[in-house]
């Protein structure tokens, strides 16, 4: 199971992440066809947004499949950070049966995609929540559709009915096509179902529309039934839960909308042969103010009512928008992006790589190019009461990884990529290495060298992506030679070096950066118990927090008031709609039926005057407790202001860190390209013997 995670959460992760240019590329493409086709017919438009959304939908799904398969293929780890719980070893790697593993550049362990790799656990889990939200709001749509379809929430009407079968005949529509009245506050006329498709009609609606107009309005439901665009809009919603972070789904998602809409009426309005009455239709449904448009029906008020109005009576020539210049840059942007992605990189090993050690012995990493050196290593200061983020341990100085042997040491000092640094974890199991090795390799990954001990047990390291017989060769000379020697693999060819001037020689030149490893320590010690201070005041501000909210009994009495306050809220503004729309139709009612809406009016404004003072009465109560709350919580202002003194050091340790960094990876670089001089020599004048 843990092997399966591994494999999905990475695919998943750079399929979403990819798809954020590929679908700018995409939206931006559709943007430019769809205005090219403004003047045609809204099937040519909306063949290509739906084709566009489409796509939208497969290229992720293909990505996920490709990097799922290739994980099956080649396996994936997820990166883990260079910390002592993240040396682990392997079982079986004395006798040969350990994992085999990449020679490493760090470097690319300092670069965003490193960044993302350890990040994305966090990004899936992100995306998988928005998705989980979004599949809640389409489930409640279709429960609150159902409900409606119901038998017993709608009656049916027997004239209307006749009248849509022969009008669903007339749009050769073979299927029975139901229809139901709805008492039920449906605001708008909708069309649900997918082999027993059915047209509800709200009862205000059916009543208060000429009959001709009521039939424009069914000829349009009909056109969504003949189109199957129930069924669309299902897949449609389903492509935006899955890709909901990304704004070309949306517009993609409301053009094939308002497109589709724009087809239905087109539909309508051949088959009565009057576009006008179409259009007055739909202009009394708009002074009805029937606005909802529920989440997987297609329904008569759904997009812009008045552009379909204009359409219907004056179709009019869209001109050329200035506007179009925004889906060029687009296009250029994801041109740049799709670029450099395709560019090799300096580093073509993978971040995620890392080189582990077990005791007695070690793998050591080595790099040529220090992440320090581009990056000002700044701690990121508390937020209080939580625990702040600079109490955590960064990645240990790696000093105590060996013993003051000078190869071993550099491998022990490499900085970890740049972030907050954190006070370092205890490396007490770290401390029973004896010995260790390191392995070093340079940009192009044609060049490595291993510098191994005499006293190496183990060669346990993990996610190998070099040359297949290195890790095997290694094992190899260390059981068959006797002594210290360093291993070199140079333009396809392997050596071995014994010569003991040369290993003095590059030992010494490794001590300096031994040196500074052990000052990092000391510093990330000295950072670690300042985070202990913070983190105890961090907790000493939590409890005073949570003293001063009050018991349980006093904020659960707030929380009912509250509710109460919002069913208040909630009676108020129903009575409130129910006024405007009284005052609405008195400006078209006679004398007879204004006298009777003036009193209904009044009898609303008396149902509203109990409730607004009770809303006041409340309102003042809920003030007068939150007041109390405040003077209560005034002393956790000073205590604030002592977590944010005490973590000042923390900055400033930080800032030290980072330099400590920078001069480790300096002299890291200057031993590593002394140490391949060396090696250079030794393989021109013969001392390094060629491995048969």
């Amino acid at each position: 199971m843990s092997n399966l995670l591994n494999a999905v959460i990475p695919a998943l992760g750079w399929s979403l992440l990819h798809f954020l240019w590929q679908g700018l590329l995409i939206g931006c493409v559709a943007a430019l066809l769809l205005h090219a086709l403004r003047n045609a017919r809204p099937q040519a438009r909306y063949l290509v947004a739906c084709m566009a959304l489409f796509l939208c939908a497969a290229l992720p799904l293909a990505n996920f499949a490709w990097r799922l398969a290739d994980a099956a293929d080649t396996g994936y780890v997820l990166p883990a950070p260079l910390e002592a719980s993240a040396i682990a070893a392997i079982p079986g790697a004395a006798d040969g049966q350990g994992a085999e593993a990449a020679l490493v550049d760090v470097d690319a362990m300092a670069t965003w995609e490193y960044l993302l790799r350890r990040q994305m656990p966090w990004l899936v889990l992100l995306w998988a929540a928005g998705a989980a939200l979004m599949t809640l709001r389409l489930s409640l749509g279709l429960q609150w559709v159902r409900t409606r379809t119901l038998p017993d929430h709608y009656h049916a009407d027997a004239g209307w009915q006749a009248r849509t079968t022969a009008l669903a005949r007339r749009m050769g529509i073979r299927r029975l096509v139901r229809l139901g009245v709805s008492d039920d506050g449906l605001e708008g006329p909708i069309t649900a179902g997918i082999l027993r498709p059915i047209v509800l009609l709200p009862a205000s609606l059916v009543s208060g529309l000429p009959p001709d107009l009521l039939e424009a309005l069914l000829a349009h439901e009909l056109a969504h039934v003949r189109r199957h665009d129930y069924l669309v809009n299902l897949v449609q919603s389903g492509i935006e839960i899955f890709l909901f972070y990304h704004p070309s789904v949306w517009m993609l998602s409301q053009c094939i909308r308002r497109e589709r809409e724009q087809i239905a009426d087109d539909l309508a309005a051949s088959t009565l042969g009057e576009p006008r009455r179409l259009a007055l239709a739909l202009s009394e449904l708009d002074k009805f103010q029937f606005t909802t448009n529920h989440f997987a029906a297609p329904a008569a008020n759904g997009g812009d009512l008045m552009s379909r109005i204009k359409r219907l009576i004056r179709p009019d020539a869209q001109p050329l928008s200035w506007k179009m210049a925004t889906p060029l840059l687009g296009i250029f942007a994801a041109c740049a992006a799709l670029y450099a992605h395709a560019m090799p990189q300096a580093v073509s090993l993978p971040a995620a790589s890392a080189v582990t050690a077990t005791a007695p012995a070690a793998a050591m990493l080595l790099h040529v190019t220090d992440a320090g050196d581009q990056h000002e290593v700044e701690p990121a200061p508390p937020a209080p009461p939580a625990p702040p983020a600079a109490a955590a341990p960064p990645a240990p100085p790696m000093a105590e990884l060996a013993p003051p042997a000078p190869p071993a040491a550099p491998m022990a000092a490499v900085p970890a990529p740049p972030k907050p640094p954190k006070p370092p974890k205890p490396a007490r199991e770290l401390k029973e290495i004896e010995s260790s090795s390191y392995i070093s390799i340079d940009d192009n990954s044609r060049s490595a060298y291993a510098y191994v001990r005499d006293n190496d047990k183990h060669l346990s390291v993990n996610g190998f992506h070099g040359a297949p017989g290195d890790i095997t060769t290694l094992k190899r000379l260390r059981q068959d030679t006797k002594g210290e020697f360093i291993y070199v693999r140079k333009n396809g060819k392997s050596y071995v070096i014994q010569d003991p001037v040369l290993l003095g020689k590059v030992r010494e030149l490794w001590k300096p950066a031994e040196a500074q490893g052990k000052i990092m320590d000391e510093q990330g010690k000295l950072m670690d118990a300042q985070g202990k201070q913070v983190d105890a005041m961090s907790d000493q501000i939590a409890k005073e927090v949570e003293a001063s909210m009050g018991s349980k009994e006093q904020q659960a009495i707030e929380r009912a008031v509250e509710r109460e306050m919002e069913k208040s809220a909630r009676q108020q503004e129903r009575i409130a709609r129910a006024m405007e729309k009284a005052g609405r139709k008195m400006a078209m009612a006679d004398d007879q039926t204004r006298a009777q809406l003036e009193r209904d009016l009044e009898s609303l404004r008396k149902q509203m005057e109990p409730l607004s003072e009770e809303m006041a009465r409340k309102g003042n109560e809920i003030a007068a407790r939150h007041a109390a709350l405040a003077a209560r919580q005034a002393p956790i202002a000073a205590m604030h202001a002592r977590i944010a003194e005490a973590s000042k050091p923390l900055h400033e340790m930080g800032r030290k860190m980072g330099e400590l960094g920078r001069e480790q990876g300096r002299l890291s670089r200057e031993a590593d390209k002394a140490s391949r001089a060396l090696i250079d020599e030794a393989i021109n004048n013969g001392s390094a013997k060629p491995v048969m």
